[in-house]
């Protein structure tokens, strides 16, 4: 007799994340379109979806989740990792799921506007210890004692400068360092305070949608604005949004 192989590829890795939590996403009747057409990804828990022997064309998924803003992002295999594609769909809780008043919006319009992105001042993850930028290895200061970096996206925050660096978490080597995608391209003070990153999402006509959860009283955010001109930074109290829409 002779036998034959079957081999299969993974040709994408969907992650679904709802934004504000940082957790993950697996309700059902999620619908995927890939260049307007449906597919059906393979579910694999904890919000992930692959696609094996779908092809690795270039082209634009879009993401409909119940509960959410609905997702797109260009897929552009030449920017992935070759052995493992991902892609992060970091999903924003719509209007009608904001059950007690826990979410707070921004929105508005700017001209240029390519990316938004925010990090929660009042409740960093962790600090910055040192930094070995030979091996990309960063040492943080764990509050709690135990590795909480459980995320991808953070951001780094320049207290003095009014600005965040954002960085990608490739693997936590134990309980106190982490291996990151690629070397810091500023200096930082010591104990610099470490946020997970908050994504927006960014329409055609320039107007955009940052949603964050009500978590204390102090909601303090520092926003990222990345324009086809550059970057800008502020600080802006989404406690102050939250009064308005209550009054």
């Amino acid at each position: 007799m002779s036998g034959s192989v079957i081999q299969n590829r993974l040709d994408l890795l969907i992650r679904l994340q709802d934004t504000t939590t940082g957790l993950s996403v697996g309700e059902r009747g999620i619908k995927f379109r890939f260049n307007g057409r449906e597919i059906r990804p393979t579910p694999r828990g904890d919000g992930n979806y692959i696609l094996i022997n779908h092809g690795r064309d270039n082209g634009l998924m879009q993401i409909e989740v119940y509960g959410y803003e609905p997702f797109e992002a260009a897929i552009d295999y030449e920017q992935l990792d070759e052995r493992l594609p991902v892609l992060d769909a970091f999903l924003i809780p719509s209007e009608e799921m904001r059950l007690g008043h826990d979410l707070v919006t921004l929105s508005g319009h700017l001209k240029g506007l390519k990316s938004i992105e925010a990090i929660h001042l009042a409740r960093p993850l962790s600090g910055l210890r040192e930094f070995d930028p030979k091996r990309c290895v960063m040492t943080v200061y764990m509050p709690n004692r135990r590795m909480n970096m459980t995320h991808t996206y953070y951001g780094l925050v320049n207290a003095a400068a009014g600005t965040f660096e954002e960085f990608m978490v490739l693997e936590e080597m134990n309980d106190k360092k982490v291996r990151i995608k690629a070397p810091l391209q500023e200096e930082f003070a010591p104990n610099a305070p470490i946020c997970r990153l908050i994504f927006g999402k960014v329409f055609a006509d320039g107007s955009y949608l940052v949603r964050v959860r009500k978590t204390g009283k102090n909601l303090k955010h520092m926003v990222r604005f990345v324009t086809e001109e550059g970057t800008e930074y502020q600080t802006i109290d989404f406690g102050e949004f939250a009064e308005k829409e209550e009054e």
